[in-house]
Formats: C-alpha cells, sequence, structure tokens
C-alpha cells in the first residue's frame, strides 16, 4: 500500500474533486429516501453499483490498479480475511441485541419458517455488500491512498473513523449514534491499516450490516424495559469487538498484505 501511496500524488485539488465526487455519488439515493420518505431499494442498490464503477475508474487512472487501490488486493490470499471479518461483525452486532434480552429489556421471536428466513438472509448478505463495499472505499481506502506521507501514519486511523461519523450526515444529531459509529470506525480503519489489505475491514463491516438487517427485519423484538442504551451498548460490545480482533491479530490470525 505504501507503493500506492507514492503513486497518486496528484494535485489536491483533483483529490478534493474525486472526493466530493464520489460523497454526492454515495449520498444521492439516501438523499432521495429522505426526499420522498420511501426505501427506494433499487435506487439504492443502482447508486452503490455507480459509486462502485466511479471508485474502479478513479483507481485505474490514479494507480492503474482499479480496486487494489483501495486496498482490494490479492482476494485468493486474502479471502480468509473475509471470511473471520463476516463473523467477527456478525458476532458483534448479535450480541449488542441478545445482551438485551439476557438482561430482561426486550423479548425477541421469529415469526417466519427457517426456509424464509435462509432466503431472507441471502437476499440481505447481498444487498448490504455494495453499500458496505462503497463505504470501505469512500472512508477508508481512499483516504489511505491519498494520506500524506509527511504526516503521523498513527493519525490515520482517528482521521477516517472522523470522516466515517460525518459520512453518515443524517444520523449527526444522536451523541448514542456517533458514539458507536466513531467506535466502529476506529475498529474497521485499524482493521486495514494493520492488514495491509480491505478484506477484513470489509468483513467486519459487511456482517454487521448482514446481523442488523436480519434483527430488524426478521426478527420480532418487543422492548419489555426502556432505558434507550440500546447504542450505548453497541458500541460497548464493538469496542470488545476491536480487543478481541486485536488479540486475533497478535495471534497471526489474519494474513497480511506487504
Amino acid at each position: 500500500m505504501n507503493k500506492l501511496i507514492a503513486d497518486t500524488k496528484r494535485p489536491i485539488s483533483l483529490t478534493i474533486f474525486n472526493f466530493v465526487l464520489l460523497f454526492l455519488v454515495y449520498h444521492l439515493p439516501e438523499f432521495l429516501q429522505q426526499r420522498y420518505q420511501k426505501p427506494l431499494l433499487a435506487v439504492f442498490e443502482l447508486g452503490m453499483l455507480l459509486f462502485v464503477v466511479i471508485a474502479f475508474v478513479i483507481g485505474k487512472r490514479s494507480c492503474k490498479n482499479g480496486f487494489g487501490t483501495y486496498g482490494l488486493v490479492s482476494f485468493s490470499k486474502h479471502k480468509g480475511n473475509l471470511m473471520k471479518g463476516l463473523l467477527i461483525g456478525i458476532a458483534i452486532t448479535s450480541l449488542a441485541n441478545f445482551i438485551p434480552v439476557w438482561m430482561g429489556w426486550s423479548r425477541i421471536s421469529i415469526q417466519i419458517n427457517v426456509q424464509h428466513f435462509a432466503s431472507q438472509s441471502i437476499l440481505f448478505a447481498i444487498g448490504t455488500l455494495l453499500p458496505s463495499l462503497a463505504e470501505d472505499i469512500l472512508t477508508r481506502g481512499f483516504v489511505k491512498v491519498h494520506y500524506p506521507e509527511k504526516w503521523n501514519i498513527n493519525w490515520l486511523i482517528p482521521l477516517s473513523a472522523v470522516i466515517y461519523v460525518l459520512n453518515h450526515i443524517f444520523r449527526l444529531n444522536k451523541p448514542d449514534v456517533v458514539l458507536y459509529l466513531f467506535i466502529l470506525g476506529l475498529l474497521l480503519m485499524w482493521a486495514f491499516r494493520s492488514t495491509g489489505s480491505l478484506w477484513l475491514t470489509l468483513g467486519i463491516h459487511w456482517g454487521s450490516n448482514i446481523a442488523y438487517q436480519v434483527f430488524t427485519n426478521l426478527m420480532k423484538q418487543e422492548t419489555i424495559r426502556e432505558n434507550n442504551l440500546e447504542n450505548y451498548l453497541l458500541a460497548a460490545c464493538i469496542a470488545l469487538g476491536f480487543v478481541i480482533t486485536f488479540l486475533l491479530y497478535k495471534q497471526k490470525a489474519f494474513s497480511i498484505h506487504s
């Protein structure tokens, strides 16, 4: 990745233009959803696909490396990182949803049969891939590639986390949401920085989004005791996931791209 950074010495104006372009394309579907107060799922997925295509073109022009520009390198070598990341992301979100049940705050039940549950889960996995990938490219891959070499690389992680939080422009009015987004942003950028590829990061992000959709749409959650601590609990679970991921890294559980 250091070579990629060195190869992307472009005018700052071009870097800003590319970032703003990707930012606007990423948020166009969400803006339309807010404007018309409808899910507009087809528009959302097409918007994410357009983002990915534009990001590929920018990567091709910047480094002649397409998606590799953003850290999506050597899938055959790093696919294990993606799989492990999926498990970590699913575990974090699942834990955050099950703890309130164990503490008597809520009750969860499944209202559909196993076959329907499995098929819908697959659809959620497909539907959340492009949004997860697009956001990882925008707030991590792009930022890392264009991060000035003369700056302290350790500041890249909190900087990316702040950009990740600010990317959720319609949710910045909730402190508890900002908190868990920031901690998640730290984890995702740390995973990218530590492994040298975006696959572990994408896995964690994608896995957490899949689990979120499953718990939100396929399970009936009944509140028994209202306390408004759910997002703070999610932040704590992400922090715990960060610690576990760090320990796994220390045990050399992930492949490293040099």
